[in-house]
């Protein structure tokens, strides 16, 4: 009898929970990595620490708003896996794709966060943010095409 590959493969949707876990642990807080300490040289008085810390704002807020995506896109991925009661090689796939894209955030938030006005340091973020979206989306539409 032939039992395909895809059959058998990538059937625990409880390892890809954990992989997927995993990942965005690391990568939210790979975030936080691009905010510094102010250097000790630099700073001779409490006005001036304020001063250093106030400077971190923009960069404190994209790594706040980064965390949050990617957290509500955890919560996503997991309600879609929370549904599932097995998985095959395809879908496990997918949710390949969809972990790249979340690994990739802390590179395109840092980007960003260090040239905040220029259009093309936007345009990769939101293209991270639009890659999550596209690939948790397929999920569900692969789903509704199979019976996973």
């Amino acid at each position: 009898m032939k039992t395909s590959c895809n059959r058998i493969a990538g059937q625990s949707v409880k390892r890809l929970a954990a992989l997927s876990d995993g990942i965005f642990a690391v990568a939210m807080t790979l975030l936080v990595l691009d905010l510094h300490v102010p250097v000790a040289s630099a700073i001779h008085s409490e006005h001036e620490l304020w001063r250093a810390l106030a400077a971190l704002a923009p960069r404190l807020a994209m790594y706040l708003m980064s965390f949050l995506t990617l957290g509500i896109f955890w919560v996503g991925q997991q309600t879609q896996l929370n549904h599932l009661a097995r998985s095959d090689r395809d879908l496990t796939w997918i949710h390949i794709a969809f972990l790249f894209a979340v690994t990739i955030t802390p590179f395109s938030t840092m980007l960003l966060a260090e040239y905040p006005h220029y259009r093309a340091a936007l345009l990769a973020y939101w293209f991270n943010i639009l890659l999550l979206g596209v690939v948790l989306m397929a999920v569900g539409g692969a789903r509704s095409g199979r019976v996973w």
